[in-house]
């Protein structure tokens, strides 16, 4: 049964799947929590099952565990770890301990630059951690060659002028993304870069201690400046973003192009705008109003020149 090719998201098929590896649990118990071409199962014990649904959902997941399965040997942070693998791509993990709270980060990290600091310096001591402990040797073309985010220029360009119809915003937000699209086909030094960096992918304590890093199944080998952008937020005090910049370089990291990561935030502001798709001005599709995201567009555009 663990081989079937795909397994539907039915609670029965699951746990039929599961018992066969000695994993026992009540149909009914079960909660499916459905995913683009993937679906999970959260059991006891910090332990979750991934299925995929087709093969892109295959692809995503093997992907990602081969990323964690490298974080595992080479890096010292908590990541999800492989328990078991079926022929067929499902997989039960061990998931990092505790819940992921983006929203109250967030406030907290923008009330109280004390905190912000103490985060920012362990993100970036973890970051320097993933990017350079992993050999260039053991990465390759089974990583994405670039993000997936931001989507390319002519998709952001069909869309922006539906979700505003401020001119100048439009203008300026498409050449940044021309600018950026420049930058990209210009990389050449990548590292292991998780791409999605930011408080919905971790779990972090009231002290500003980093639990763990989830969710790489973006994982892509990428310019390392990648895993920064996220860290700039929409606010004035960038304490968070700077002691994260220090704290890597300190660590042995690269040097930080500032302008670079200010960019890249700034394209995937402007992406995030672009693909509100039919969403009303107080819907948040990704976590943010209209106002708000228009908001961050302004703002990072101002940063990025």
């Amino acid at each position: 049964m663990s081989d079937i090719a795909w397994i539907a998201p039915d609670r029965a098929a699951v746990a039929a799947a599961l018992a066969s590896i000695g994993v026992a649990i009540d149909p009914a118990e079960i909660a499916l929590l459905l995913r683009d071409s993937r679906f999970a199962v959260r059991l006891p014990g910090h332990r979750i099952a991934w299925f995929p649904t087709d093969p892109h959902g295959q692809q995503r997941l093997a992907r990602e565990a081969r990323a964690l399965a490298l974080i595992e040997r080479r890096c010292s942070f908590r990541a999800p770890r492989l328990i078991h693998r079926s022929a067929t791509g499902w997989q039960l993990r061990s998931e990092v301990p505790g819940t992921a709270d983006p929203f109250a980060v967030y406030h907290r990290v923008r009330d109280d630059r004390h905190f912000a600091a103490a985060l920012g310096a362990n993100l970036g001591r973890l970051l320097a951690d993933q990017h350079h402990s992993i050999p260039l040797v053991e990465l390759g073309d089974w990583l994405l060659p670039r993000p997936g985010w931001p989507p390319p220029l002519p998709q952001v360009a069909a869309h922006l002028p539906r979700v505003t119809d401020d001119r100048d915003l439009v203008a300026r937000a498409l050449a940044l993304l021309a600018r950026y699209e420049a930058t990209e086909a210009a990389i050449t030094d990548r590292v292991l870069a998780h791409t999605d960096f930011g408080f919905h992918n971790m779990v972090v304590t009231a002290d500003g201690a980093v639990v763990g890093v989830f969710d790489y199944d973006e994982a892509s080998l990428a310019d390392w400046h990648y895993d920064f952008r996220y860290l700039l937020l929409d606010t004035e005090d960038e304490a968070l973003f700077t002691a994260a910049v220090t704290a890597y370089e300190a660590a042995g990291g690269q040097p930080i192009d500032v302008s670079r990561v200010r960019l890249f935030n700034a394209a995937s502001a402007v992406a995030f705008l672009a693909l509100r798709g039919g969403a009303g001005p107080e819907e948040k599709p990704a976590g943010r109003t209209l106002a708000e995201d228009l908001r961050w567009v302004r703002m990072a555009l101002e940063r990025a020149g």
